[in-house]
C-alpha cells in the first residue's frame, strides 16, 4: 500500500528546494496563525532575511531527536506552509523548557546555541497540497492544521521554484501579464534574485480595484500598467472596452515622465481621446461639447451642473431651472400645429441661448425642423393681432414678414417676450380664452427680457461646452466602448463640479446600456472597465443609504460586466458600499493609523500589514492583492513607459 501511495504522490517540491543551504531552521512553538522558529543555519546566512519575505515550511517525517540525517526523502513534499516573516526574537531564557528544547534541535556541529542569529516570528498564511495526479496545479487552503509538535516543522528559504508556487500559482494562466517583482522590503535585497510577480487581467475584468496611497508613489502608474495589460491581453480578441476619467491629463497628453507616450498615443489606434479644450496640433482630439440648440430635454439640468454654484444661487436662474423643455420629435398622426405649438416654447429657449452669445448652425436646424415635418421652420406662428400690436409697442412701425431664419425668429421672440412683459393685460396675448403662454414659458420670457446680470448673460459661462457642431457625444462614447475602444476623457482643465457632472452623466449612460443589453440577452461576453483617478474628487463620501450609479457599480457591476478601477489617497474617503464589495487592491503609503486600520477593517488580508504600508515610502512598491490571491503580495511594479514590457506566459 505505500509503495502504491508513493507512486501516485505528486511532490510539489524539487530536492534542490529542500538543500541543506536553503534550510532555516526548525519550529519550537506551533499555532494556527503563528509560528516560532529557531535558526539553525550557520552565520552569516546566505541570504538576508527581511521582514515581510516568504519562507516556507515543510513537516518532517522523522523525530529530530533520532539522530537520522536529514534529507528530502525524511520530509512531506506535497504539503507546504506558506509563511511570512514577521520579527526576530531572542533567545529563550536559560532555564526555560523553550531553551531547553532550542538545545536538544541545535545541531552540535556548529557554534554554541547562544551564536544563533535567535528565534524567528512567522505568520502562517496557509499550505499548498499537492493535486490528486501529476501535472494538477497545488490547491491552497487558509487552514493550518496541527498534528504534531512544532519541531517537526522544518523552516526553509524559498527558491525560485517554490516562489513560483507561493506567488503565482493561483493566478489564472488566462490573461496573465508580468507585472512586477517579488519585493518584501524598502531595500534592494530582492534584485539579487528578482523573481517575477503576475496579475491576470480577467481577476480586473468585470470586479472592482481599488489603489490607495500618497501622491507621487505610484498609484496612477500601477493604473497606466493596467489598462496597457488590457489593451495587450486582448489584442486578438477585443473584447473589452475602457474609459478612463483622467483628471489630471496623464493618460491623453504624452509626458515625459512616461516617455513623452501617454496611454492615447502609444495605442492610437484603440483609443479615442476627449478633451474640455481645444488641443492645437492634435488632429485626433474630440472634444466634449454639448449642442444646446439640439439638447432641449435636458438643457436646463446640464446648464446647471456646469455653471458655477455662485450663479446657480441667483433667483433668476433657480426660477429658470423649475422649467422643462420638450424633445423635438414629430409623433405619429401629430398635426402640424400640435408640433408647432411645442417648437414655440423650445424657441423661446432658443432665443436665450441666441441673445446669450451661443453660436448656432442655422442650415443645421432648418434641415432638422424641415425633417419633421415643419413647412416653416422658423415661424413661432403668432396671430397676425399679436404681431401688430407687439412691434408697433416696440419699434413704432408695422410687423415685417413672417420670421424666416434663425436671426429674424430669435428677433420676434425678443419682440413679444418684451411686449408680455409691458402689457401682460393686452386682449392679443389671449387665443381662444387661454393665455398663449403658459408658465414656463412666461418665466423664459421674464429671463429673455432681463437686463445685465438677471438674463441670457448669465448663461456665458458654459459657452466652453457649446459648438453648434457638437453630436452627442455619450451615444459617441457608448458606440466606442462597444467597439472595444479605450476612451480617455481629459478633464485636466476641470473644477471638481465638472468633474463630477462628466463623469456621473457617462457613467449613468454606461449602465443604462449594459443593464438594457443584459435584459436583452446582448451582452455576448462584452465587458466595460472604467477608471476612476483621484476618486475622492468623484465618488461622493460615506453616504448611508444614498443610492447612486457608483453604489450600482459596486453591488450590480458584476452582473452587467461592468468592472471599475479606482484610485485615491484615502480609504476613508471612498463610499464605503463600493470599498466592501471591491475584489482587487493595490496599497502604497498611507501615512495614518487610522487609514491602515480602515482598510483592513473592509479586507481583512491586510491585518498585520498596516505596520509595513505606514513605513513604506518607495514609489512603485506596492502591498497586492487581486481576486486570484489568496494573501497579500508585496511587489515592486513595472514602470509605465510607454512601451510593451509586459511578457505573456506563453513567451516566457
Amino acid at each position: 500500500m505505500n509503495a502504491i501511495r508513493e507512486l501516485l504522490s505528486n511532490p510539489l517540491l524539487k530536492p534542490e528546494s529542500l538543500f541543506q543551504d536553503q534550510h532555516l531552521g526548525m519550529g519550537i512553538q506551533l499555532q494556527f496563525r503563528t509560528l516560532r522558529v529557531l535558526i539553525t543555519h550557520a552565520m552569516p546566512l546566505t541570504h538576508p532575511l527581511v521582514p515581510g519575505q516568504f519562507v516556507f515550511g515543510v513537516m518532517a517525517k522523522v523525530n529530530p531527536s533520532s539522530g537520522a540525517a536529514l534529507c528530502a526523502a525524511h520530509l512531506a513534499q506535497d504539503h507546504i506552509f506558506v509563511l511570512r516573516i514577521q520579527d526576530l526574537e531572542a533567545l529563550p531564557e536559560p532555564g526555560s523548557r523553550e531553551h531547553a528544547l532550542c538545545q536538544r534541535l541545535w545541531p552540535q556541529a556548529i557554534p554554541p546555541l547562544e551564536e544563533s542569529l535567535g528565534v524567528m516570528r512567522c505568520e502562517v498564511l496557509g499550505a499548498f497540497e499537492a493535486g490528486s495526479l501529476p501535472g494538477d496545479p497545488p490547491r491552497f487552503s487558509s487552514t493550518m492544521h496541527v498534528q504534531d509538535v512544532a519541531h517537526r516543522m522544518h523552516v526553509y528559504r524559498a527558491d525560485r521554484a517554490v516562489m513560483e508556487t507561493l506567488v503565482n500559482s493561483t493566478v489564472p494562466p488566462k490573461g496573465r501579464i508580468n507585472f512586477g517583482l517579488v519585493r518584501a522590503g524598502e531595500d534592494k535585497s530582492y534584485l539579487a534574485d528578482p523573481h517575477n510577480a503576475y496579475i491576470s487581467m480577467m481577476d480586473i475584468r468585470g470586479k472592482r480595484t481599488a489603489m490607495f496611497g500618497k501622491t507621487r508613489l505610484g498609484k496612477s502608474n500601477v493604473v497606466k500598467l493596467i489598462v496597457q495589460g488590457m489593451l495587450e491581453v486582448t489584442a486578438q480578441d477585443p473584447h473589452v472596452g475602457q474609459i478612463i476619467f483622467d483628471v489630471n491629463g496623464e493618460y491623453a497628453n504624452t509626458n515625459p515622465q512616461d516617455g513623452d507616450s501617454a496611454i492615447a498615443t502609444a495605442y492610437k489606434d484603440r483609443c479615442l481621446p476627449y478633451f474640455l479644450k481645444n488641443m492645437d496640433g492634435n488632429p485626433d482630439a474630440l472634444l466634449l461639447r454639448f449642442n444646446f440648440y439640439e439638447r432641449t430635454h435636458d438643457a436646463f439640468e446640464v446648464l446647471q451642473q456646469l455653471l458655477p454654484p455662485e450663479v446657480n444661487q441667483v433667483d433668476a436662474l433657480r426660477n429658470l431651472y423649475t422649467c422643462s423643455l420638450p424633445k423635438l420629435e414629430r409623433y405619429e398622426h401629430e398635426h402640424e400645429a400640435q408640433l408647432q405649438r411645442r417648437l414655440r416654447k423650445v424657441m423661446i429657449f432658443w432665443a436665450i441661448l441666441h441673445t446669450a452669445g451661443f453660436e448656432s448652425d442655422t442650415l443645421k436646424i432648418k434641415a432638422w425642423l424641415q425633417s419633421l415635418g415643419l413647412s416653416q421652420p422658423f415661424n413661432p406662428c403668432f396671430s397676425q393681432n399679436l404681431r401688430k400690436a407687439a412691434y408697433l409697442a416696440h419699434t413704432k412701425l408695422p410687423p415685417p414678414s413672417a420670421p424666416f431664419n434663425f436671426t429674424t425668429m430669435a428677433y420676434e421672440m425678443r419682440t413679444i417676450a418684451s411686449f408680455m412683459q409691458q402689457y401682460p393685460n393686452d386682449p392679443s396675448l389671449n387665443s381662444n380664452g387661454y393665455f398663449i403662454f403658459d408658465e414656463d414659458e412666461q418665466i423664459m420670457c421674464k429671463f429673455l427680457c432681463a437686463g445685465l446680470g438677471e438674463g441670457p448673460d448669465l448663461l456665458r459661462t458654459c459657452l466652453e461646452f457649446h459648438s453648434p457642431s457638437a453630436t452627442d457625444f455619450t451615444t459617441d462614447i457608448i458606440d466606442g466602448l462597444s467597439a472595444a475602444k479605450t476612451v480617455v476623457i481629459n478633464l485636466g482643465s476641470a473644477n471638481e463640479q465638472i468633474i463630477r457632472y462628466f463623469a456621473k452623466s457617462i457613467c449613468l449612460s454606461i449602465f443604462r446600456e449594459q443593464e438594457r443589453k443584459f435584459v436583452s440577452n446582448q451582452l455576448n461576453g462584452r465587458y466595460v472597465q472604467i477608471y476612476f483617478e483621484e476618486a475622492h474628487m468623484i465618488f461622493p463620501p460615506n453616504a448611508g443609504t444614498v443610492i447612486d450609479v457608483y453604489s450600482r457599480f459596486a453591488k450590480e457591476g458584476a452582473k452587467f460586466n461592468i468592472g471599475i478601477v479606482y484610485s485615491t489617497q484615502s480609504p476613508t474617503t471612498v463610499n464605503r458600499d463600493l470599498l466592501s464589495q471591491t475584489e482587487n487592491f493595490f496599497i502604497g503609503h498611507l501615512s495614518s493609523e487610522t487609514e491602515a486600520d480602515y482598510l483592513s477593517s473592509v479586507q481583512s488580508a491586510f491585518k498585520g500589514r498596516e505596520d509595513t504600508i505606514m513605513r513604506n515610502r518607495t514609489p512603485g512598491w506596492m502591498q497586492m492583492l487581486t481576486y486570484s490571491h489568496r494573501y497579500v503580495v508585496p511587489i515592486q511594479a513595472y514602470r509605465y513607459e510607454g512601451r510593451q514590457q509586459f511578457v505573456l506566459p506563453s513567451q516566457v
